[in-house]
């Protein structure tokens, strides 16, 4: 009976290996030991949820290899077991002895061949599930990435083009910027070669800002362009000058027609130099166009800033969730190595408990065999009690060497995640400081080409005034002489007015005495009239160029009040000069008015004496009817003074003319 049992047994085991070699084949018959059953269920266990077939077959091989192990104890227990029941003799107490040797061979032997490190027992999704980690691989750096870091030396290179750039050191000097930042770049490089990072955004941040430095060193030089302008200025200086001379030269000469000439030659210098004052302007006004974009710089660092700060900000919250997860990982080592101390301690207690218990159990079947015939069933009992007890310390074996193996996989995946864990930081803070020397880039050059913005517009503005005061000096100059002009044409309309007259006095003489002259006193009337209209289109000509000479300075006279310069207007000048210049002649006039008041009273004393003689009817000897109508001076306007035909009004023209003061 104990040998079928013992049969059954062993082929229910042998029935649980085959079906681990042949997953797909059913057990047609089914085993009487549950052992065997209980085996065969975690075998299919571990067979059905494994996903890579090498590792699976590996897995069972090592299954069927601790099933023999655990098989030949087993069978060796049923045989001490059916020794128990054998019949009573010397020989079977020695193979009982020999069997209970072996036994502790073989159960040797199982403990220390059962080995369950093929089986998957701990995996990373077990270990962000017990840990509670929040990162995971794909979030995290790998020792095999490669960092990303081409951006950065074309950015390196953009810097050594600028470093070439020949207005570099103009105004601001852009040199110790751009060396600072191939330095700051040369040093982002280098932390880059040792990590893993992709620094392709960090390296668009100061792109813009360099741009700015370029375009801010390209910006037109304005003493280079105002130098073309500058010299036709002095050129037309040196003609007005030479026109100047010829004009005092011909005024001193009495050669007027020269002299308008060469002021009309003046007035169009003038203008030419109004011109390029004007053309001044616009060049200054382009340059301040150039400049003027780089006044928002600081929005440009501001923009770099933000963006510096958001990569800064998701570094440190991936740094900050790799150092929690690195805590949970650490918290749950030290709960691991509690565990597998308290197990191997536990393991330990359990093994010496079984030790105890099979010496105890051999000294009791020596005790047996003493008392066989009484004890037959006890022994049976025994062996019985044996065999379950190894049985639970195989079972025991195995759970322990699953554990074992299950904290070794924990250790090693924990390791792995551990280094991933502890790079990706080390990459966090390298990148935090790689932006940081970004940042110090951007700042600083956004400084420069402040400081060369803010220079080139204080540059620009000492410029635009000085050349309001050329504008000025030069106004002035065209101001007085157009109006030199307009003064010299009215009183030539006021001359050839009065010459009008005299002409028309004198066609009217003539026209009472039928004097052949008439004609000529009309065609002199007829070219008077003719120059005068010549004379007025010219007045108006020079008035016009005056107004808009005016019109076109009224930007440059607020500009100058506006930098509180004080200064004389040009206006209040030619008025002053005008008035200056009429005194004088008053006072001429005043000099010359004299010795005609000296005559006038000569002729009117003869023209007494002459009204007198005729009263008389008697003529002063040696006088002539014709002496006596011209007058004592010979001169015929007073004679006709004397004519009944003159008009009131033609004398009161005449006494105008006379008094033109």
């Amino acid at each position: 009976c104990i040998r079928d049992r013992y049969q059954r047994r062993v082929h229910g085991i042998l029935e649980c290996a085959t079906a681990l070699i042949q997953p797909d084949r059913r057990l047609r018959t089914r085993s009487s030991l549950p052992f065997a059953r209980k085996e065969m269920a975690e075998v299919a266990q571990y067979g059905a949820g494994e996903p890579q077939e090498v590792t699976l077959e590996a897995a069972r091989k090592q299954k069927i290899h601790n099933l023999k192990l655990k098989t030949a104890c087993l069978e060796n227990e049923e045989y001490i077991q059916e020794l128990h029941v054998s019949d009573w003799s010397e020989n079977q107490k020695q193979k009982l002895s020999a069997a209970h040797d072996k036994a502790n061979e073989l159960l040797l032997s199982v403990e220390n061949g059962t080995k369950w490190n093929l089986t998957q027992a701990y995996d990373l999704a077990k270990l962000m599930r017990v840990c509670g980690l929040e990162m995971s691989q794909r979030e995290l750096y790998k020792p095999d990435d490669k960092p990303q870091f081409m951006d950065v030396i074309g950015l390196k290179k953009t810097l050594q083009e600028l470093k070439q750039n020949r207005n570099k050191t103009r105004i601001i000097s852009f040199t110790q910027m751009i060396d600072n930042s191939i330095n700051k770049v040369e040093k982002v490089e280098e932390e880059l070669r040792r990590s893993q990072l992709d620094a392709t955004q960090l390296a668009q941040v100061p792109v813009p800002t360099l741009k700015n430095v370029e375009d801010i060193m390209n910006v037109t030089n304005i003493t280079t362009a105002l130098n073309s302008t500058e010299e036709q200025i002095k050129t037309q200086l040196a003609q007005i000058e030479k026109t100047n001379e010829i004009q005092n030269v011909a005024l001193a000469d009495g050669e007027m027609t020269v002299a308008e000439e060469q002021m009309y030659t003046k007035v169009q210098l003038q203008e030419r130099l109004i011109e390029l004052i004007k053309d001044k302007f616009r060049i200054i006004s382009k340059v301040e166009d150039e400049n003027d974009p780089f006044k928002k710089i600081y929005e440009v660092q501001k923009k770099a800033n933000q963006e510096t700060s958001q990569m800064k900000d998701a570094k440190r919250r991936l740094k900050q969730r790799c150092e929690s997860d690195l805590k949970h990982i650490h918290d749950a080592i030290q709960r691991a190595d509690l565990e597998d101390a308290e197990a191997l301690k536990r393991f330990a207690a359990q093994k010496d408990r079984s030790e105890r218990y099979l010496k105890d159990n051999l000294e009791k079947q020596d005790e047996c065999w003493r008392k066989i015939q009484d004890l037959e069933r006890q022994l049976q009992k025994l062996g019985t009690e044996r065999f379950e007890e190894v049985k639970r310390r195989i079972e025991e074996n195995d759970r322990e060497e699953k554990r074992k193996v299950e904290y070794q996989q924990f250790l090693e995946v924990v390791s792995q995640h551990k280094k991933l864990l502890e790079l990706t930081v080390y990459n966090c803070d390298l990148s935090i400081r790689c932006t940081c020397l970004v940042e110090e880039l951007v700042a600083e050059a956004c400084s420069n080409i402040k400081t060369r913005y803010d220079k080139t517009k204080q540059e620009l503005e000492d410029l635009r005034l000085e050349v309001h005061k050329e504008y000025l000096e030069f106004f002035r100059m065209l101001y007085l002489t157009l109006g030199n002009l307009m003064y010299k044409k009215e009183k030539r309309l006021e001359e050839i007015d009065r010459s009008i007259r005299t002409a028309h006095i004198q066609l009217e003489f003539c026209i009472e005495t039928f004097d052949p002259n008439a004609k000529k006193h009309s065609d002199s009337k007829k070219s008077l009239y003719i120059v005068r209209a010549k004379t007025e289109e010219e007045l108006q000509m020079l008035k016009e160029k005056q107004a808009k000479a005016l019109e076109d300075f009224k930007s440059t006279e607020e500009a100058l009040v506006a930098y509180g310069i004080e200064f004389a207007h040009p206006v209040d000048e030619q008025n002053e000069e005008v008035l200056n210049r009429r005194s004088k002649m008053i006072e001429y006039r005043a000099h010359l008015s004299k010795q005609e008041e000296v005559k006038i009273a000569a002729e009117r004393e003869e023209i007494k004496r002459a009204k007198a003689l005729r009263a008389t009817g008697s003529t002063p000897t040696g006088t002539t009817p014709r002496q006596l109508t011209m007058g004592a001076s010979g001169t015929q306007p007073v004679a006709a003074i004397t004519q009944g035909s003159t008009t009131p009004k033609n004398l009161s023209s005449l006494s105008g003319q006379n008094n033109y003061a």
